[in-house]
């Protein structure tokens, strides 16, 4: 199974408070008007990797205990996002965090399951702030002892 890969970095941004390996998905059906990665937005925009492959690149992350799947829209890419998320939770050493243009609601239980925080909704300018996230209109769901928390 092959994903559209946009990049593999570290952010030290994304997370507070930690150092993560940003995964930036290419491909986006979200499309939120003022994205600041419309760059992002076709598929083609990205490199063909293998899961393995992405794993591997996640694993070997010298500084990183988190790993943050951004994009364009990460959920565009379902089967490639769970099963990425499915071989880390084996590894269990690293937590997993979602930024999505899309609402907590419709998100599939085998993929929150698997997460440790989830940034929600697409990005609206109109509803911009300075602070995290970046529109008032996007919800942080926190797993707190085995529930979440918004």
């Amino acid at each position: 199974m092959q994903g559209s890969i946009a990049r593999i970095c570290t952010s030290f941004i994304d997370v507070p408070g930690k150092i993560a390996v940003a995964i930036y998905f290419a491909g986006c059906s979200v499309r939120c008007s003022g994205c600041q990665n419309k760059a992002l937005w076709e598929a083609s925009s990205g490199t063909k990797m293998t899961v393995d492959d992405i794993v591997e690149k996640i694993i070997q992350h010298p500084l990183a205990d988190t790993v943050v799947f951004l994009g364009g829209e990460p959920t565009d890419q379902m089967d490639v996002l769970i099963a990425v998320c499915e071989k880390i939770t084996q590894e269990g050493s690293k937590e997993l965090i979602l930024y999505t243009g899309r609402e907590f609601e419709v998100l599939p239980e085998t993929l929150i399951s698997m997460l440790t925080m989830i940034v929600c909704g697409p990005y609206r300018s109109e509803l911009g702030r300075q602070g995290w996230p970046a529109s008032s209109n996007q919800r942080v769901f926190i797993r707190k002892e085995g529930s979440w928390q918004c």
